[in-house]
């Protein structure tokens, strides 16, 4: 019989988290977390276990449940169960099976987390997993990221066996008489994760008896190789990326003055959700201003810099009804107030009398027209705007006051309209303040 080289010691050294830790351990039954669930009993740490029961294999998966359920009792774990509908979750979504059942998995074991206040979530990935994952993202085309296999402590997940080889852990289990179940599914060669575990993975160690050895040294060649990358692209984003109020200005001139400018592109804006370096080139060399857009964040063309800005997700009112005395806060505080003399603390003052009210608030709209103060004459909004050198996003986050005429009084924060200011003979003041 082969032995292995897992210990009760060997373990806690190589994991020594989890003596400070109260984890969830994800225990399906199968060799895996079995073993995993044995070192941390044997190691005195702290956790409780969690059990999904996706009832896709029919009595198998209720038989899982009861072994996993008999296990706990008799060792005085506190076990969570939970049975999932997989196939009517699939319904939701564009998912496979593997994938609803992931996602609902995940889910689960995260609302556990926040409920009991568990510092980890245990996992039994091996070293094994962590090939298959390299292969499967080699096999779609990957970046150095994906190419590091799977990582042992990501966020709360930590993965205690992910140094050890599937045959180590199974050698363990034998060695120590520890019980388990088999799950059928997992021989089958349906799923992409089963074609290279049971197709390709065996050949290569064939060709190469060292060949998880050999994977776990150029793993870690990898990860050290990526930490250098990551520490120069946080040193290159410090020149490159300046705070503009809530927003990042970067140079489009520095920018395009990167070698690989490809490269840098991907590493600089992939962590706002732009994957695609190309887009990023066609709107720098675009000749008009543009944007591109993910999920959490839009990046825009701005002149001679791209503006990143995150996706706001609270939609403010279009229009905002004020009379005098009216003080709003959202979507910026705005006070209007009636007096008799003019106050020296107000942003702008009004001739009260040439306002026709309600007042209004609102976001500019195509064909506004107003009378800046001090030009002498009317002119549209939009070409204001562009004299002033506003950005698409300050257009967006303009706001212009108007009477109930919809007669522009005040670009609000930048300009006041002529035909609205105080004269010698104005009687009654509107003062604007803003905070």
């Amino acid at each position: 019989m082969n032995q292995s080289s897992i210990s009760d010691q060997s373990f806690l050294e190589a994991n020594p988290i989890l003596e400070r830790s109260n984890s969830l351990l994800a225990l399906s039954g199968g060799v895996d977390s079995m073993v995993l669930a044995v070192l941390l009993i044997r190691s005195g740490v702290k956790f409780s276990a969690a059990h999904c029961n996706f009832q896709l294999r029919e009595k198998d998966s209720d038989d899982d449940e009861e072994f996993v359920r008999s296990f706990c009792s008799q060792n005085k774990i506190e076990l969570f169960v939970k049975k999932f509908d997989v196939e009517e979750f699939m319904k939701s979504g564009n998912y496979s099976t593997q994938m609803a059942a992931r996602e609902l998995r995940y889910d689960w074991f995260e609302q556990l987390i926040d409920e009991n206040g568990f510092d980890l979530l245990l996992t039994a990935h091996h070293l094994d997993d962590s090939v298959e994952t390299f292969l499967i993202n080699l096999s779609r085309g990957s970046g150095i990221a994906g190419l590091l296999g799977i990582q042992k402590h990501n966020q709360k997940i930590f993965r205690p066996l992910l140094n050890y080889s599937k045959k180590e852990i199974v050698d363990f289990a034998v060695e120590n008489n520890i019980a388990w179940r088999d799950d059928r599914t997992n021989l089958e060669t349906v799923y992409a994760r089963n074609k290279i575990r049971h197709l390709i993975v065996p050949v290569l160690k064939e060709v190469q008896p060292e060949f998880l050895k050999n994977f776990s040294k150029t793993v870690d060649y990898l990860k050290n190789d990526y930490l250098l990358l990551k520490n120069h692209i946080e040193e290159t984003k410090k020149n490159l990326f300046k705070p503009k109020g809530n927003d990042i200005s970067i140079s489009i001139d520095e920018l395009s003055a990167l070698n690989h400018s490809e490269a840098y592109l991907f590493h600089l804006f992939s962590e706002f959700g732009f994957d695609h370096p190309v887009e990023i080139e066609k709107l720098i060399r675009s000749k008009n201003s543009g944007q591109i857009e993910s999920k959490t964040h839009r990046l825009i063309k701005n002149r001679n810099e791209l503006l990143l800005t995150p996706v706001k997700t609270d939609e403010q009112p279009v229009e905002i009804e004020l009379n005098q005395g009216s003080i709003i806060q959202k979507p910026l505080y705005l006070k209007v107030l009636k007096s008799k003399t003019r106050d020296e603390h107000a942003v702008e003052v009004f001739d009260f009398e040439k306002i026709n009210f309600p007042l209004h608030l609102r976001r500019p709209k195509e064909g506004d027209i107003f009378h800046p103060l001090g030009v002498g004459g009317s002119k549209k909004l939009s070409k204001f705007f562009k004299d002033e050198k506003y950005s698409k996003l300050d257009k967006e986050r303009a706001w212009v006051l108007t009477d109930n005429l919809d007669r522009i009084l005040y670009i609000v924060g930048k300009r006041m309209d002529e035909r609205f200011k105080i004269t010698e003979h104005t009687q009654f003041f509107l003062n604007i303040y803003l905070c």
